[in-house]
């Protein structure tokens, strides 16, 4: 059975799966004992401009630069690909029109692990886990970014595929169950408690970047694909 852990960076993780390929994202090796030395990964994606990882991440970017071409590293512009040993291009228009439903490709995409999970289902991944991967510490995380994870891993599991989420993660639990507001698990209790809760948000806050602002507010959109230019001509 083909499985992908996809590495984020919050602590919700379990032992990852033998045989497991491993895909990484962003400045992940950040987060890990190991820093920029981290090397257990065998995907990596950064589906930004290089211009925003230049700002917020430029640490990122001299770690893509330095890689041997063996992995593969997926990133948003054609031209920042080929700066970088093993760059890929993120197949974007092939992945939305994969998912496209209602007679349109799918947008409803709200952060890296979204691109991720969509990359996995399309090359027929059977088990996916969701290792270190929450939203829930940043405001972002908990609104729109939740949301997509939920929705992704709904599409997921639709298709048949095994989402492993660790106990730890609060992701697809809620403390009651609605209309009887019995209590769930305490498993799921523990993962989504107003203790963790404020303890994730003081974290968040003490690691803050005031300078932060999300993709494509302090960056021009990118055009990924001669569709989307072919739309603004039209409007």
């Amino acid at each position: 059975m083909r499985t992908v852990a996809i590495l984020g960076k919050a602590r919700s993780v379990s032992a990852v799966a033998a045989g497991a390929e491993r895909w990484g994202i962003n400045d992940l090796p950040v987060h890990r004992d190991e820093g920029w030395a981290f090397d257990a990964w065998d995907r990596w994606f950064d589906r930004h401009t290089r211009a925003h990882i230049l700002k917020h991440r430029p640490e990122a970017w001299a770690w893509y630069r330095a890689q041997d071409g063996r992995r593969p590293i997926y990133l948003l512009e054609p031209e920042a690909a080929a700066e970088v040993p093993g760059g890929v291009v993120y197949p974007t228009e092939t992945v939305q029109d994969w998912f496209a439903w209602g007679g349109q490709p799918e947008e409803f995409f709200t952060s890296s692990v979204d691109w991720m999970i969509a990359l996995a289902l399309l090359e027929g991944v059977a088990r996916i886990e969701l290792q270190g991967v929450d939203f829930w510490a940043a405001s972002h995380e908990r609104g729109v970014q939740r949301t997509g994870a939920h929705y992704w891993i709904g599409r997921a599991r639709g298709l048949g595929c095994d989402i492993v989420i660790p106990a730890a993660s609060s992701l697809c639990k809620i403390e009651r169950t609605y209309g009887d507001f019995r209590l769930t698990s305490a498993r799921n209790f523990s993962s989504v408690s107003v203790d963790r809760f404020l303890a994730q948000w003081r974290e968040a806050e003490r690691l803050r970047d005031p300078a932060y602002v999300p993709p494509g507010v302090d960056t021009p959109p990118v055009q990924t694909s001669a569709r989307v230019a072919e739309k603004e001509v039209r409007a």
